[in-house]
């Protein structure tokens, strides 16, 4: 993903560069917020299970977030946690003693903690989902607001492409994003519609058959 200040200005007015350009940051800026907001919730509720650190880059890997994005998300979400409030550690079992020396309870402890490790990438593929589906509702209200600035230049399906295509999103996010912003607007555009009067086409008046547009020329000598 391009940072807003590369994305295009193409087939967007002059008068209109310095308020798309602005769009481009709030959206941006509105995506990182997004993204800050589930890994919080993401490492609340993963803490138990995997230091903080290691579920910071747990979330990276089950949620796309791009790589121009990461380091702000993650200075963001480390700095909005509240450690007090975080759960416990849960501490893996340990060997001691004679334990160490039977291989039926090292191989049961070995499974135990692979079982483990399963159950938490099973668990926090799920979180993943639903942190995605909060990114793609951001970005329908991202490729709102710029339809709605670029009314009367671009058609909503221009604008939402053009969105779509400066974001670079995936084709399977940018299908449902573009579906959600179609159904969103629909609305507004039918209501569009209704409220602009209907000018039926002026017809020239048909040329009367007695008239021909060639005028017959006398014969000669006459």
């Amino acid at each position: 993903m391009t940072v807003p200040s590369q994305m295009s200005l193409r087939r967007i007015p002059e008068a209109l560069h310095l308020p798309v350009r602005i769009a481009y940051a709030t959206a941006w800026e509105a995506l990182i917020a997004t993204h800050t907001s589930q890994a919080e919730q993401f490492l609340c509720e993963f803490a138990s299970r995997v230091p903080v650190l290691e579920g910071m880059d747990l979330y990276f890997r089950v949620t796309a977030v791009p790589e121009a994005m990461q380091e702000v998300v993650r200075s963001r979400t480390l700095t909005s946690l509240d450690l007090e409030s975080l759960p416990t550690l849960t501490p893996m079992p340990v060997l001691s003693g004679w334990q160490r020396l039977r291989l039926d309870v090292v191989l049961e402890q070995q499974r135990y903690r692979r079982r483990f490790q399963e159950k938490t990438l099973e668990l926090a593929r799920m979180v993943g989902a639903r942190a995605a589906e909060a990114v793609v509702a951001t970005h329908v209200e991202n490729a709102i607001g710029l339809t709605r600035l670029l009314k009367g230049v671009m058609t909503v399906g221009q604008a939402s492409e053009h969105y779509l295509r400066e974001f670079s999103l995936p084709s399977g996010v940018a299908q449902m994003v573009s579906q959600r912003v179609q159904a969103r607007v629909a609305g507004e555009e039918l209501t569009a519609q209704y409220d602009e009067p209907l000018t039926p086409p002026v017809l020239e008046p048909a040329a009367s058959p007695s008239t021909s547009a060639f005028p017959e020329t006398a014969p000669e000598g006459s």
